[in-house]
């Protein structure tokens, strides 16, 4: 386990075609003997935020942005991860870029004229129980990697696995990618 990875981006190898997780980059915010857990952060849904808000807070263009679907796990779950200039008790420092929040926390903040640097918001998460990460792994279905802040909160989500591979030195066109294990 590389606990010094977290956080980290975990990104989904090529072997994991035609799954969930297929060209996924996620912020991995969680990674012990228990278990993981993590944010898909490039993976937008066809809905925006303002489409799940009150009435009042959809004439704010604050909300105007993808609601990022984060994994498969708790899909009640609405959270958002920010820059640092936002923050209560309950948030996560991440990194001294990131932070994570409860999306109620931020909206209310947002509704209220508070300029936030960098916002996304998502719904569920990807979680692994004890082991299963390591073993995923070790099978080459995923690589975990240094966090890169302005991946996750600058760039196009469309870039950001191309990118990510590109950053870890694998050239798409060239790399023969195989599967050594089975997911």
């Amino acid at each position: 386990m590389l606990v010094s990875e977290v956080p980290g981006i975990l990104v989904a190898m090529p072997a994991l075609k035609d799954t969930y997780f297929e060209k996924s980059v996620i912020l991995l915010c969680n990674y012990d003997t228990e278990g993981a857990f993590g944010l898909v952060m490039n993976h937008p849904s066809t809905t925006i935020v303002k489409d799940v808000l009150s009435e009042e807070m959809k004439e704010n263009s604050a909300f105007d942005v993808p609601l990022l679907v984060g994994g498969p796990v708790q899909p009640e779950s609405f959270w958002a991860v920010h820059s640092p200039d936002f923050s209560v008790e309950e948030t996560s420092i991440l990194s001294p870029k990131i932070n994570l929040s409860s999306a109620q926390d931020i909206i209310a903040s947002l509704a209220k004229g508070q300029a936030v640097q960098s916002y996304q918001f998502g719904i569920g998460y990807a979680g692994w129980g004890a082991g299963q990460l390591d073993r995923e792994i070790q099978e080459e279905s995923w690589w975990l990697g240094p966090l890169d802040e302005s991946l996750l909160l600058e760039m196009d989500y469309k870039l950001r696995w191309d990118t990510t591979m590109k950053n870890l030195g694998f050239d798409l066109l060239t790399t023969t990618f195989s599967q050594t294990g089975m997911v």
